[in-house]
């Protein structure tokens, strides 16, 4: 028998994290006769976009059974609704493809898979996004590589206190209206330029004027006093800025602020040593005396740290073998995301797959787009696709409709300027984009499933530049993307200049920096500077305490979070919690109390099951034993291969199927990139390999999820630094 359930999962939206209790496992529901179904923990095996499919060990306690737990395993097909905010998921639409119970006899096989299914259907059952990563067991190399660049930036060091102002290409000047001052547009930076003199504002109220835009800058307190008001005072004592050296960039470039000449310091016990006065990844390898730098989760290789010289692009996955060996608990610990072949880097690459996921109302018209003057639209090369260049919106023409993207969610009209309805279905075409267009972060929003009420949406990171390559993750595409002139000045997402950085806890990080001393001196840009709208003024500069390896989380709300260490700060705001899109997410029903899976309770996590669906607990010594005919006993063969046994010898009972119907709640076209189904044939034990090394691997991954959920929920309720 087939069993088909719904589990409908319900994820409440929430700014504080689930407490401990209500995603530690195992959990389970009471039926009103007060028997129990107690579920494991799921053993994923295959995840793709929101896709999950996986088993879990299951016990049912009956009265017909004496209460006595019954156990056996369930393979399932499943969705999963994600929160990124909270680092929780919640299962829902499970298929229940099989059922096996080793304790059951033949008779008693249909009355359980019966009663499963009267008790699971409707249930909700959350499981936190790490507890979800560390069981993931992918290949990593199925993440798949998009075309991206990577000839390297020009890398200035500076010994003293610096300033990169990066301009977009040649400047390019535009009239502020209702004054007789002009503006550099293609830049992050106020930089206002009179009949005789620029000024450029770096915060702090610290401004610097030059007579021409590549300097030498100096720092002044005379300012027009209409120029002065274009930016709104820095509150609290200035800090020191006098002495900064300011550094403008009309190409790619990243400026590395050392205190001083470089100094070096060994990496605790390998022959390697790090640059101990900058806020910058930089290595020296003493056996071969080449210098290392980390750029927007790229390295590069070269002969010296000081002077003009040319670097040499080395892929993630062709370091140095020292570099794998940096102790994760020290200060360079965060590099290990983007060394390829460290748990740290195929953790961070399994967590580019995970999605946030929303329901969005199908009955949603809120997503305008503003266009500097009529719509223009270019083609893409290579795809029967057009995106409009007059605008920041992500709009494209594809045959005689329109598809928009806005914070996560696809939209699609008969005419580029609306009106918009919520998009069911996108184009493969679309899917195509090439890395060499600004909008390509697009391809990493998908529509996951439909109902006449709600779109189901998710975006996984590559949405915000983090993308896969050579076993680790990078940011930005190293392209760089024309902008738009007219009116308004549309800048594209950079990756170079903006000191990308990424930290294990919280991914990546961008600002503009100098340090001086114990200050670091950020502001964020992200939302500002190439937010809708065209170009705006930025939100003023902030000093925060600080020094070495600190990193900045820049928010879509241009907040700014500070943290280092391997402690785990504020996460990246889901964009479907922004306030002023609230009314477009759907809010979801209520699930019944007996439908809420609970924690059990003083149950250990400790039961799993193998692929051909036998059951096994572990023990506080780290022994395994197997369940048996309603006993716990030695494992036999748990260090060997087992061969197949075909559908016609069934080794234990299987509950039939009934012939395929379909579901009411999936859509008919999948997305595309799920693999296929691992489960076992009806009535066929598969040949496995031993089971030990994959039951330790599932045990151990459980545990690691666990502690990374403790630690995340030690850190809650998050609070973010004022701006």
């Amino acid at each position: 028998m087939k069993i088909r359930t719904a589990w409908l999962a319900l994820i409440t939206i929430a700014a504080t994290s689930v407490q401990a209790q209500e995603i530690s496992w195992p959990q389970e529901l009471v039926a009103d006769d007060g028997s129990v179904v107690l579920i494991y923990q799921p053993q994923i095996e295959t995840f793709s976009g929101n896709n999950l499919e996986g088993r879990s060990a299951v016990s049912v306690k009956t009265s017909a059974s004496n209460n006595v737990p019954v156990f056996g395993a369930i393979w399932f097909e499943a969705r999963i609704d994600t929160d990124r905010d909270t680092r929780t998921a919640v299962i829902r639409d499970v298929e229940i493809a099989d059922v096996r119970f080793a304790d059951a006899s033949e008779d008693q096989m249909q009355r359980l898979a019966e009663f499963i299914e009267t008790e699971i259907e409707g249930s909700s059952f959350t499981i936190s996004v790490d507890q979800l990563l560390a069981d993931l067991d992918g290949d990593l190399e199925s993440a798949g590589e998009a075309g991206l660049k990577h000839e390297p930036p020009k890398i200035v060091l500076s010994t003293e206190p610096a300033l990169l102002v990066s301009i977009d290409g040649d400047p390019v000047m535009q009239e502020i209206e209702g004054t007789k001052y002009e503006r550099v547009v293609n830049t992050a930076f106020l930089i206002v330029r009179d009949k005789k003199d620029y000024y450029l504002y770096i915060g702090s109220n610290a401004w610097y004027q030059s007579k021409a835009i590549a300097g030498p800058w100096a720092s002044t307190k005379r300012v027009p006093a209409d120029i002065a008001k274009l930016v709104e005072p820095a509150d609290g004592e200035d800090v020191m800025t006098e002495n900064v050296r300011i550094i403008v960039a009309t190409e790619p470039t990243e400026l590395i602020v050392s205190d001083g000449e470089p100094s070096w310091a060994p990496v605790e016990g390998m022959n390697l040593l790090y640059m101990d006065n900058t806020d910058s990844n930089a290595f020296l390898e003493l056996s071969t005396q080449k210098y290392y730098v980390l750029l927007s989760g790229r390295w590069y290789r070269g002969e010296g740290m000081l002077g003009a010289l040319q670097w040499a692009h080395v892929p993630n996955d062709e370091l140095p073998e020292a570099f794998s060996d940096v102790p994760e608990d020290s200060v360079n610990g965060s590099i290990l995301s983007q060394v390829a072949g460290t748990p740290q880097a195929r953790e961070a690459v399994l967590d580019n797959t995970i999605p946030q996921t929303a329901a969005i109302n199908r009955d949603d018209h809120s997503f305008s787009v503003d266009y500097d003057g009529t719509p223009d639209f270019a083609p893409i090369e290579d795809i029967r696709v057009e995106y409009a260049q007059n605008t920041s919106a992500a709009v494209f023409r594809y045959g005689n409709l329109y598809y928009a993207c806005d914070d996560g969610v696809w939209y699609v009209a008969n005419s580029a300027t609306g009106p918009w309805s919520v998009a069911t279905e996108i184009p493969d075409a679309i899917y195509k984009i090439p890395t060499s267009n600004p909008h390509h972060n697009v391809t990493y929003v998908k529509v996951y499933d439909v109902t006449p009420q709600v779109v189901y949406v998710g975006y996984t990171p590559g949405y915000f530049g983090s993308y896969y390559y050579s076993g680790a993750v990078i940011y930005g595409t190293g392209w760089h993307y024309s902008p738009w002139y007219g009116p308004h000045y549309y800048p594209r997402y950079p990756t170079w200049g903006f000191h990308v950085t990424y930290n294990p806890w919280y991914g990546w990080g961008v600002g503009v920096s100098w340090t001086n001393g114990p200050f670091r001196f950020t502001f964020s840009s992200h939302g500002a500077w190439w937010g809708v709208g065209g170009y705006r003024p930025y939100p003023r500069p902030v000093v925060y305490g600080g020094y070495r390896k600190t990193n900045i989380n820049i928010n879509v709300d241009n907040s700014i979070n500070i943290g280092g260490g391997r402690n785990r700060p504020e996460a990246r705001p889901n964009l479907y919690n922004k306030p002023e899109k609230a009314t477009r997410v759907a809010q979801r029903p209520e699930v019944a109390a007996r439908r809420q899976a609970q924690p059990a309770n003083n149950v250990q996590n400790n039961v799993l099951t193998d692929r051909a669906g036998n059951v096994y607990r572990r023990d506080d010594n780290g022994s395994w034993s197997q369940r048996d005919q309603g006993q716990w006993k030695p494992p036999q063969n748990l260090d060997r291969s087992s061969p197949q046994i075909p559908a016609s010898r069934p080794s234990q009972p299987v509950a039939q199927r009934p012939s395929e119907r379909p579901s009411a709640n999936r859509p008919a076209q999948q997305p595309s990139g799920a693999r296929p189904s691992t489960r076992p044939a009806p009535g066929a034990r598969p040949a496995q390999p031993a089971v030990r090394p994959q039951l330790e691997r599932d045990f151990n991954a459980r545990q690691q999820g666990a502690r990374r959920t403790q630690s995340f929920e030690r850190q809650s309720p998050q609070r973010r630094r004022p701006r």
